[in-house]
């Protein structure tokens, strides 16, 4: 019993670390940094800066639902609730 609740929180942490670095490295902030970091190495994107910014604002956005939604069992889900 033990073992299989450390199981799911062990899965439970590596969805949180990967969550809380997408918020850290797409930050909406950090945007502009990424196109001038992309600009100075001479490689040229030819999607328009709102799209850049759109993409990282949906990104924070999925890092934020990975880090802090509980998790959620699809079994627990779908139960009519009349089994403990």
């Amino acid at each position: 019993m033990h073992l299989l609740v450390l199981g799911s929180m062990r899965q439970m942490y590596w969805r949180r670390r990967i969550g809380i670095a997408m918020l850290v490295v797409f930050l909406p902030v950090n945007a502009p940094l990424f196109l001038l970091a992309v600009e100075a190495m001479d490689i040229t994107i030819n999607s328009p800066d709102w799209f850049v910014g759109l993409s990282f604002l949906s990104l924070f956005i999925i890092g934020g639902i990975l880090a802090f939604m509980p998790r959620i069992s699809l079994m627990r889900l779908f139960q009519d609730g009349t089994h403990p």
